[in-house]
C-alpha cells in the first residue's frame, strides 16, 4: 500500500512539474498590440494562450487558425491546433467595449523551452517574439532602476534625460552607455558622445517616491520624476523677425523605445519641400538596431514637419541651426494604428532642445483644427457655396475658442501664438478653397444635381481677407502646401486664361515674333491673376501670392526658348515679387531651369542609395533606360502605365531601350502587385524593393510624389531632360525612330 501511494506522488508530482501558468509573461517586441497575452498555460497535451483582444468597436478582426510557437532557442515551430471561444477563420465583430477575449490552441512545447515567439505568418500585426516562460529574475540589473525618461520636477517640465539599455540621452545629444555600476544608492553612468567622442559621467540616487536625483558631471543633483507634463511649457520669446528666411543646416535624433529589427523596418523619411522653388527634398532616417536615429537636412526658414516612421506622421517644430532630439514609444504608435486614427495622440512622445515647447505645439496642433474629410466631399455633392458657408460657421468658431485657449497657455512665446493662429486660418482657408475644387468636376458628372449649379460669386472668397497673408509664418505651418496649392489653382483665377482667346487675334499680337509672343501672352496672363488675387484678397501682391508666382516659374521657365527670354520673363515678375528672398529664390531658379551651360545629364553622387539604384539598373547596362517610379495604390501611376502599353509593343526587345519598373513593398502590397504585374507588365523589368530601399530612391532623385520619372543614358548618366508618360512618344521617336 506504501509502495502505490509513493508511486501515486511521483506520478503526481511529475504532472505538476510539467503543467506550468504563466500570467502577464514578459516580451521584447511586438508589431501590432491588438491581440493582447495575458497568460499562457503549459501542459503535456497543448499550449493555451490566452488573448485580451482590443480593436475598434463593430470592426471585425479573424483568426486564421495558422500561427505558430516557435522556440526562440532552435526555431522549431509548434502549430496551432485549434481555439476556444471564437471561430477560426470566422469574424469577430468586436463589441462596443471594442474588447473580446479568447484562447488560442498550439502543440505542447518541451519542459525545456523557455522562450518563444507567437507568429502568425499572414497577419502584419500580430506577432510577438521573446515571450518569457521563467518567472524574472527578482535581482534585476541596476540599470533597470532608472531606465525612462526623466522631466524636470518644476513648472517647465523639461525633459532633461533619457536612460536606455544602451543608450543615454542629455544636453540635447545621444551618447553610448559604457558603463554602470553602482557606488552605495548612487548609479554612475559612464557615456560617450556619438558626436564628437566626448565623455560623461552621471550620478542617479533613485528615491521611494519614483523620482530620482540625477547630477551630471559633478553638479548639484536636481530631482526628476517619470511623468511628462499634460502641457509642457514653452520658453519665451518676441516671435519671428526680419531672419525669417535663412538657410542652415538641422539635426533630426532621437530614440523609438520598444523598437527591435524584427518589426521590418529600418528606416523612417521625412518627405521635405521647399514650398517657393516647388523642390523635393525627402531625406531618410535611418534608425539603429538599439532604436536610435539620426539625420541631417536643410532649412531655408522654421517650419512644422513630420517624421513619418512606419506610417505614423509625428510632428515636430524645426529651425534653420537647430538639433531636435525626439523620443517615440513604440506601444504608442501600436494604439495609433490599432485605434485606425491618425489623430490618436502619442502621449509618451518628448522632445528635447531649444525649441521643443513648439514642437509639443506643432503636435497639439496636429490634432486639433480638423474638418472630416468625408464630410467635405459630401458637403461639395449636396450643399450650395452658401449653405456649405452656412455649415463651417460652427466650426470655425470652435477652432476659434480653442485657439484662444492655446495662445493663453502659449502666451509668453510670441512664435506660438502665430503658429497657433496661423493653424486656424490655414485649416479655414483650405476648408474653403477645397469645398470648390471638385464641384465643376461633379457636376459634369451629375447634371440634374440642383446644387452644384450654384456656383460661387466673389463674396464667398471674403474669407481670404481674413487670412494674414502677409505673414511669412504662414510657410512654417503644417499644411502650407494644400492651402497654397488650392489658393494658386483656385476657381476665380481661371478667368485669367481668356488672355489665350483675346490676344492672339490682335494685330499686334500677331506682327510680334515668337518669342516676344510667348512672353507677352505670360505676362498678360500673370497680370490678370494678379488683378483677380488682388480684389479677392483686399490687398495687392500679398507675401503669399508672391509665393505662388515664384512656384509658377516650375512651368513657365522651361517654355522660354532661351536664357534671354527666361531673363526678361523674371525682370517683368519682379515687378510684382517684391520680397527680396523671393526675388532671390526666382533668380536661382532661372539658373536650375534656364542654365547659361546647357548640361544633358549629370553623373549620380556616390553612396548607398546609388549603389542600390546601380544594383537595379545593372542588367540594362548600355541602354537608355526610362525608369518609372510607381505604386499599385497610385491611380496616377497606374493610369500612366497603362496609357503606354502601345508603345511598350513598339519598343519592346529594342537593342538601346528598354523601360524600368520601380516600387516598393510597402506601397504595393503582394498580392496586388503581382495581379497588376501579370495584367499589365508582363515581361516587363519589374522591381519591388523593401520599403527603405525605395525610400533611398526618393532620396536619391528628389521625389515626394509618384509617379516620378527618370531617364538614364547609355553610360549611367540621369538626363536632364523632362520626359514623361505625355511626352514619351515624342522623346523616343527622337532618339530611336519609330519602329526599331
Amino acid at each position: 500500500m506504501k509502495k502505490i501511494f509513493c508511486s501515486l506522488l511521483f506520478l503526481l508530482s511529475g504532472l505538476l512539474l510539467t503543467a506550468q501558468t504563466i500570467e502577464n509573461p514578459t516580451f521584447k517586441a511586438r508589431n501590432g498590440s491588438i491581440r493582447n497575452i495575458t497568460r499562457i498555460e503549459r501542459t503535456p497535451e497543448c499550449t493555451k494562450v490566452y488573448i485580451h483582444a482590443i480593436f475598434r468597436p463593430h470592426w471585425w478582426i479573424m483568426e486564421d487558425g495558422d500561427s505558430y510557437l516557435e522556440d526562440a532557442a532552435t526555431g522549431k515551430r509548434y502549430a496551432q491546433t485549434g481555439a476556444e471561444g471564437i471561430q477560426l477563420k470566422e469574424k469577430i465583430v468586436m463589441p462596443d467595449s471594442g474588447t473580446t477575449d479568447f484562447v488560442l490552441l498550439f502543440e505542447p512545447l518541451p519542459a525545456d523551452v523557455q522562450t518563444i515567439h507567437l507568429i502568425a505568418p499572414n497577419s502584419t500585426e500580430s506577432n510577438t517574439y521573446d515571450i518569457s516562460l521563467v518567472p524574472s529574475p527578482k535581482d534585476k540589473q541596476p540599470l533597470k532602476s532608472v531606465e525612462g525618461n526623466w522631466f524636470a520636477d518644476d513648472t517647465q517640465g523639461r525633459w532633461a534625460y533619457g536612460i536606455y539599455d544602451s543608450l543615454v540621452i542629455a544636453n540635447n545629444r545621444l551618447y553610448d552607455l559604457k558603463e554602470c555600476r553602482k557606488k552605495g544608492k548612487r548609479l554612475i553612468l559612464a557615456a560617450q558622445s556619438r558626436a564628437d567622442g566626448s565623455s560623461v559621467t552621471l550620478q542617479l540616487t533613485p528615491r521611494k517616491d519614483g523620482s530620482c536625483l540625477i547630477a551630471l558631471e559633478g553638479d548639484e543633483a536636481q530631482r526628476y520624476v517619470r511623468t511628462r507634463p499634460a502641457a509642457p511649457a514653452v520658453e519665451a520669446d518676441e516671435g519671428y523677425d526680419e531672419d525669417f528666411f535663412r538657410r542652415d543646416s538641422v539635426w533630426l535624433q532621437g530614440y523609438v523605445d520598444g523598437y527591435d529589427p524584427r518589426l521590418e523596418f529600418d528606416s523612417g523619411i521625412l518627405y521635405l519641400e521647399n514650398e517657393i522653388s516647388r523642390q523635393d527634398y525627402p531625406t531618410v532616417v535611418p534608425i539603429r538596431p538599439d532604436g536610435s536615429f539620426q539625420c541631417k537636412f536643410v532649412l531655408q526658414h522654421p517650419v512644422c514637419q513630420d517624421l513619418v516612421i512606419h506610417n505614423n506622421w509625428i510632428p515636430f517644430y524645426a529651425e534653420p541651426g537647430d538639433t531636435i532630439t525626439l523620443y517615440l514609444d513604440w506601444e504608442d504608435l501600436l494604439a495609433r494604428s490599432r485605434a485606425r486614427d491618425s489623430f490618436f495622440p502619442l502621449s509618451h512622445t518628448a522632445y528635447m532642445g531649444k525649441k521643443a515647447g513648439l514642437s509639443y505645439l506643432a503636435m497639439t496642433l496636429s490634432q486639433h483644427f480638423n474638418y472630416p474629410y468625408d464630410k467635405l466631399m459630401k458637403a461639395q455633392k449636396t450643399l450650395t457655396p452658401a449653405q456649405f458657408q452656412e455649415q463651417l460657421q460652427p466650426t470655425i468658431a470652435q477652432w476659434q475658442q480653442q485657439a484662444d485657449s492655446l495662445c493663453r497657455l502659449y502666451a509668453p512665446s510670441k512664435k506660438a501664438v502665430q503658429l497657433t493662429r496661423n493653424q486656424i486660418a490655414m485649416q479655414t482657408g483650405y476648408t474653403y478653397l477645397e469645398y470648390q475644387t471638385s464641384r465643376s468636376y461633379y457636376a459634369r458628372q451629375d447634371s440634374t444635381n440642383q446644387a452644384l449649379k450654384v456656383q460661387p460669386d466673389a463674396s464667398y472668397y471674403s474669407f481670404l481677407k481674413e487670412i494674414p497673408l502677409n505673414e511669412p509664418s504662414l510657410l512654417a505651418n503644417r499644411y502650407i502646401s494644400v492651402f497654397i496649392n488650392r489658393f494658386e489653382y483656385m476657381d476665380p483665377l481661371n478667368a485669367a486664361y481668356k488672355v489665350y482667346a483675346r490676344l492672339p487675334n490682335t494685330e499686334t499680337f500677331k506682327a510680334l515674333p515668337d518669342d516676344e509672343k510667348r512672353i507677352l501672352l505670360q505676362t498678360a496672363i500673370s497680370e490678370a491673376k494678379d488683378s483677380i488675387a488682388g480684389s479677392l484678397c483686399g490687398t495687392a501682391s500679398p507675401l503669399l501670392w508672391q509665393v505662388a508666382r515664384v512656384r509658377d516659374l516650375r512651368y513657365t521657365l522651361p517654355e522660354m526658348q532661351n536664357r534671354r527670354d527666361a531673363e526678361r520673363l523674371i525682370g517683368r515678375l519682379e515687378q510684382t515679387v517684391t520680397h527680396p528672398y523671393l526675388q532671390a529664390t526666382a533668380r536661382e531658379m532661372l539658373d536650375e531651369l534656364c542654365p547659361e551651360t546647357e548640361q544633358a545629364s549629370y553623373r549620380l553622387p556616390e553612396g548607398k542609395a546609388t549603389d542600390i539604384f546601380r544594383r537595379i539598373i545593372a542588367p540594362h547596362a548600355g541602354k537608355v533606360l526610362f525608369v518609372d517610379f510607381w505604386a499599385t495604390t497610385c491611380g496616377p501611376c497606374r493610369g500612366g502605365i497603362q496609357a503606354t502599353a502601345d508603345l511598350r509593343k513598339q519598343y519592346r526587345n529594342h537593342p538601346e531601350f528598354q523601360f524600368v519598373y520601380i516600387t516598393s513593398e510597402n506601397e504595393s502590397p503582394e498580392k496586388s502587385y503581382t495581379d497588376y504585374v501579370e495584367k499589365h507588365l508582363k515581361g516587363e523589368a519589374c522591381y519591388r524593393l523593401s520599403d527603405t530601399e525605395y525610400k533611398y530612391m526618393r532620396q536619391l532623385f528628389q521625389f515626394n510624389g509618384i509617379p516620378h520619372y527618370v531617364v538614364v543614358e547609355k553610360d549611367g548618366s540621369i538626363s536632364t531632360e523632362e520626359v514623361g508618360t505625355h511626352n514619351l512618344a515624342d522623346f523616343l521617336k527622337r532618339r530611336f525612330g519609330d519602329k526599331q
